[in-house]
């Protein structure tokens, strides 16, 4: 054997054995580095992400604020193509005109919501340091007046008031003011972080127009991109997959946005009509707890039922009567019918995957667990199903379909089949 047919035979085989071993021998360095370097390695991936928590806000509010934007350059585009000659031009007017009213909104929506609630919340503070003695004397009287025979229970209430107003006049007067001091200090170094916040938001908007500004730009970039990487047959198959977490993030999100705002007026209109003060805030509590699934509606309601008991305990149980019958309705009807059942999970998956993203990442896990994990659950399925026909039984991906996601019509049924169904979602090429 001569050395080009070495070099074209042999050289490759090695070549390629070489590089398998050499990549495992990092993976298994870094796999250990980061067991025994555990805490510096996260201590340095956290100080990565507050450096670049501008561009991650910047990110998620272009992304939130896409479907918008494309509304408005859709219908810009409509008005501005009669009126110029130059396609380019119209274009980029539209984009313009698009990004600039998508965020004029969204800051009028935010200034009104912060509008209407801040009033509110000092109110709500200020009548409750007010009038808490009075609702506790009160409280105490109502007591006394039900348990007017039973001398335990009076005892009980006597000592239990006597404590709570014992309670009430030492931590004003001899917690609170003389840690004031302390107190204000605490308060200045959290108004620093509040500042942090606020100044990596506003860098967010800065950020996210110029996404949304280039969102064009970028999407050409990243079928460059993915057309280096993947071949064409393995790119339509991504492409497909990039295309249903795009879908299905975004239904969710601007779903569950929607079945908020819906969820919040309800509320403020029954408040208004049970005669209930602070409604705008409980009403904007209610709706911005509800994005979260399966918890969020009990997290709004119980502090609102708790601010409405301070006042009239009598309207509190009308309110929490009337939070139970709305959250089935909006459970059972309002939302499903907003999403469509485009994320396609029982109660058991979504209470699943709330309570693991949530539990590891926090409060953006309660926000985003529900779509992460569809798309996760969306691919295993792809590949059992994938691997089923591969081995030759795919007669029961179709009792399995036929059963459990029967088609709507007579018509779909006809036409939906195995190789449909698995052509449609990528089967064929995973």
């Amino acid at each position: 054997m001569n050395f080009k047919e070495f070099r074209e035979t042999e050289w490759r085989k090695y070549f390629v054995v070489v590089a398998v071993v050499f990549a495992i021998f990092v993976l298994c360095i870094l796999f250990f580095f980061l067991i025994f370097r555990f805490e510096a390695v996260r201590h340095g991936f956290a100080a990565i992400i507050g450096i670049l928590m501008p561009f991650l806000y910047g990110a998620a509010f272009a992304y939130l604020l896409r479907p918008m934007c494309k509304y408005f350059d859709r219908n810009f585009k409509k008005r501005l193509r009669p009126r110029f000659q130059n396609q380019r031009r119209v274009d980029g007017v539209s984009n313009i005109l698009s990004v600039v009213l998508s965020m004029l909104l969204v800051l009028a929506a935010v200034f009104i919501l912060i509008t209407l609630t801040l009033q509110s919340v000092v109110n709500s503070i200020v009548d409750l340091i007010n009038t808490l003695p009075g609702q506790i004397a009160e409280l105490t009287t109502w007591l006394e007046g039900i348990f007017a025979g039973n001398e335990v229970a009076l005892n009980y209430i006597h000592n239990l008031n006597a404590s709570l107003n014992s309670y009430l006049a030492d931590f004003f007067g001899n917690e609170l003011l003389p840690n004031l001091q302390d107190i204000i200090g605490g308060v200045s170094a959290g108004a620093v972080q509040v500042v942090t916040h606020v100044v990596n938001l506003f860098i967010g908007l800065i950020v996210a127009v110029y996404l949304l500004a280039s969102r064009g730009k970028w999407r050409a970039q990243l079928k460059m991109v993915l057309h280096c990487i993947f071949k064409d047959r393995a790119y339509a198959v991504v492409v497909k997959e990039l295309r249903f977490i795009d879908r299905t993030f975004t239904d969710y999100v601007s779903g569950r946005i929607l079945d908020s705002v819906i969820v919040g007026v309800i509320v403020y209109v029954a408040c208004l009509i049970m005669g209930i003060e602070d409604a705008a805030l409980i009403a904007v509590v209610n709706g911005l707890t509800n994005i979260i699934p399966y918890f969020g509606p009990y997290i709004g309601a119980i502090p609102s039922a708790l601010l409405i008991f301070m006042d009239d305990p009598v309207k509190c149980v009308w309110f929490i009567i009337f939070m139970l019958i709305l959250q089935q309705v909006d459970g059972n009807i309002i939302c499903p019918k907003i999403l469509s059942d485009k994320v396609g999970l029982s109660s058991f998956w979504v209470l699943f995957s709330t309570l693991l993203f949530g539990g590891i990442f926090g409060f953006v896990g309660l926000l985003i667990g529900v779509p992460v994990f569809v798309v996760v659950y969306d691919l295993i399925k792809k590949l059992i199903y994938w691997l089923l026909q591969r081995r030759g039984h795919g007669e029961l991906v179709e009792e399995y379909e036929g059963h459990y996601h029967p088609p709507e019509n007579k018509q779909e049924k006809k036409r939906v089949s195995l190789q449909n169904w698995l052509s449609s979602k990528g089967g064929k090429e995973s």
